[in-house]
């Protein structure tokens, strides 16, 4: 048996070691981004954060078939699939990160022939190692940073629910609305069929001119003109349904045209500050660990620009002709960047400029929030408004055609007052529609700007 082994480390390599070291302590430790709300939401009313319990906000439609929608689009939509497959890919990217010790078997045969014309069989087999000492951090920061681009991908699994939760929500909203709509053009086709048999009674007592008649028939006419389109957009939102919950459309088990009547909600629009919203909004939690991501790859960057220290061995056995022989090599070794390192060197300033691009994009991220929060609330709150008002207008105008109605026979009014009452009570029911959807899309968008939902996104999926 022979063996060599490596030399004692000479003072130089001693001292190299130790600044090395030195250096990779020196790095800057990381500070989470502030962001002060008290003095930002010009909504505060009490100056005091609001814990809001809205988390499975969609069930305040008291909907029995958005709730099933919402369960089944967690379950089966395919982009939320593709978010989960991108937090195994983050993953299996950590996984790749070179580790500090490995071993590198390798083995062998091979026959040769000597001076007298004999063949012998030569066998080798040799086991390497190496482990590299990370001083500086360097491969720390890399097993760091994947580390936090797994949270990135976690948070984008919560933004595709939120996305999911939005689309489901505001789709079926449209759906209600255009159902609700197509109710509304068959009431008032059969108002209008009922005043043109009036008003055709009342010419044959020259009561009522060709004018008026053909009037009211046009009026028929329009509205039937409108029923199809409305079918046509009744059938669209459907298929949108069907696909964003993962089946082919006209598939869904779902009955859509059972009570369709439009969703209500009544959530108070004085929600105040959400306190919880750098918590539950995933696009400023994917800012912030994008952030921390780019701060550990200037750790990784700035480790290169240090000798490496390692220990590194092998072991090697020889078979020859019945004898074998083994050696042995073991011992350390610094190995110094190519100088000048200037290309190293400008890879730190860019990942550093990134750090800084990426600390300005989460500042940005939370002021976008802010600023969606701000305005959702202000359009909740209107259209809430508008609601009421809405359906004032529709009662009142209600009780016009009815009192017109009653005395156009009497001489109290004339077919043309009739005809314009009817009018008004149809662009007051179709106004009020628009409302009611303009209400739930309002309240939709609200409590997905606010993060609401992710959680319990999680938790209905995994059931």
């Amino acid at each position: 048996m022979v063996g060599r082994i490596g030399r004692r480390a000479s003072p130089i390599f001693v001292a190299l070691t130790g600044l090395s070291f030195l250096a990779g302590c020196s790095s800057e430790p990381y500070k989470a981004p502030l962001f002060s709300f008290l003095s930002s939401y010009k909504s505060a009313k009490s100056g005091a954060p609001v814990l809001l319990s809205n988390t499975d906000w969609w069930t305040r439609f008291e909907d029995p078939t958005l709730n099933a929608l919402v369960e089944t689009g967690l379950e089966g939509n395919l982009n939320l699939d593709i978010a989960k497959e991108r937090v195994n890919e983050a993953k299996a990217i950590q996984r790749s990160v070179p580790t500090s010790a490995f071993l590198s078997p390798r083995a062998g045969a091979r026959r040769e022939r000597d001076e007298f014309g004999r063949t012998d069989t030569v066998g080798e087999a040799s086991l390497g190692f190496e482990w590299i000492l990370d001083i500086y951090g360097g491969r720390r920061a890399q097993i760091d940073a994947a580390g936090a681009r797994i949270e990135v991908a976690d948070a984008e699994v919560d933004a595709a629910r939120l996305l999911l939760l939005l689309n489901i929500s505001n789709a079926y909203v449209d759906l209600r609305y255009q159902q609700a709509s197509l109710r509304l053009r068959r009431s008032e086709l059969a108002s209008r069929q009922q005043t043109l048999e009036l008003i055709e009674r009342l010419q044959e007592g020259n009561a009522a001119t060709r004018v008026d008649v053909v009037k009211a028939r046009a009026l028929v006419s329009e509205t039937r003109s409108e029923i199809p389109g409305i079918k046509a957009a009744i059938a669209a939102a459907k298929n949108e349904i069907a696909v964003l919950t993962g089946k082919v459309p006209g598939t869904l088990a779902l009955d859509l045209d059972h009570a369709a009547r439009q969703p209500r909600v009544s959530l108070s629009p004085e929600v105040g500050i959400p306190a919880d919203l750098l918590r539950n909004r995933p696009d400023i939690r994917v800012a912030e660990r994008s952030y921390y991501a780019a701060f550990r790859d200037v750790a990784g960057a700035r480790a290169d620009l240090y000798p490496q220290l390692s220990l590194s061995g092998t072991i090697t056995q020889t078979s020859l002709s019945g004898s074998r022989g083994t050696e042995y090599f073991f011992g350390p070794a610094l190995t110094f960047p190519i100088l000048p390192n200037s290309a190293r060197r400008a890879t730190v300033d860019q990942r550093e400029s990134l750090v800084r691009q990426a600390h300005t994009r989460w500042q940005l991220t939370v002021l976008e929030a802010i600023r969606d929060v701000e305005t959702s609330l202000g359009d909740y709150s209107a259209a809430l408004s508008a609601q009421r008002a809405s359906e004032e207008t529709v009662r009142l105008y209600k009780e016009v055609v009815t009192l017109t109605r009653q005395i156009v026979t009497g001489d109290g009014a004339t077919i043309r007052d009739l005809i314009d009452a009817e009018q008004s009570v149809a662009t007051a029911n179709t106004a009020l529609a628009e409302t009611l959807r303009q209400v739930g899309r309002s309240f939709v968008e609200l409590n997905v700007n606010l993060g609401s939902g992710h959680a319990v996104g999680e938790e209905v999926a995994a059931k």
